[in-house]
């Protein structure tokens, strides 16, 4: 059985969105929404345990340390739930990662998303949905996530993952729309790159966060670190494309 890295909710990907300015050029068309909550909803108690069993068709009880195996493209994953966000009509949200043993270095994990209905009898499976959201190496789905109201008329997930190419770490947020038919993947951008651990590598640093957004047309991710700037995104074709040349160097 494989064991998992102590995971995490991150909040870090959102901030409060400053004032927009009519002279700033990376600032969204139109207004803003004024602030990114975060609604963090990993819940550790039996609710959620029960939604995963519900997913995954457990038949051996809610135990401490639930998980889940399924076999996808001939490997084993094992599943572990992580978070659970409640939409209208009391649909569960449900995000389980999926990791593998004896990964190599450029093998990533999965991520597991199912709609369920909630109901006096419990929760019961919608639909199933795998290979979305940002993942990481080593056989490691996502290291962190998150859900916000804030990007769309829909919530979205945003899970974030990466790993360490020959010193350099680089890391990737992927935003998910909840839709009432299911999730879909709009686009992603990096959110933490650093080198300079390499063989003639420079170094430097960069830590991008959403900072402003117009719901369901642009968002802006403000960027920290060996220099600060700020990059926009525009909702194209159902895809969430950068304006410009990507600004953050890659490993």
């Amino acid at each position: 059985m494989r064991k998992f890295l102590s995971l995490g909710v991150s909040a870090l990907l959102l901030l409060p969105a400053a004032p927009a300015s009519a002279f700033d050029p990376d600032t969204p068309v139109g207004k803003p929404t004024p602030d990114f909550p975060v609604l963090l909803t990993s819940d550790p108690d039996t609710t959620l345990k029960l939604a995963f069993v519900a997913a995954f068709g457990l038949t051996k009880g809610v135990p401490d340390d639930v998980q889940a195996v399924r076999v996808i493209d001939g490997r084993s994953y094992d599943f572990i739930p992580v978070a659970l966000h409640l939409l209208p009509n009391n649909v569960g949200v449900l995000l389980s990662v999926g990791g593998f043993d004896e990964a190599g270095h450029g093998d990533g994990g999965i991520n597991a998303i199912h709609y369920l209905q909630g109901g006096p009898s419990g929760w019961q499976l919608k639909g199933e949905w795998l290979n979305l959201g940002s993942v990481g190496t080593m056989g490691n789905a996502a290291t962190a996530w998150g859900f916000s109201d804030a990007l769309g008329k829909n919530p979205y997930l945003i899970t974030s993952g990466g790993g360490v190419w020959q010193g350099c770490a680089i890391s990737g947020a992927t935003l998910t729309e909840l839709t009432p038919d299911g999730p879909v993947d709009r686009g992603s951008f990096t959110d933490g790159m650093s080198s300079g651990a390499g063989l003639g590598q420079k170094e430097q640093s960069f830590d991008g966060q959403i900072s402003a957004a117009v719901p369901d047309k642009s968002f802006t991710v403000s960027y920290t670190g060996s220099r600060a700037f700020k990059q926009q995104y525009v909702l194209k074709s159902g895809k969430y494309e950068p304006v410009g040349k990507d600004r953050v160097p890659g490993c």
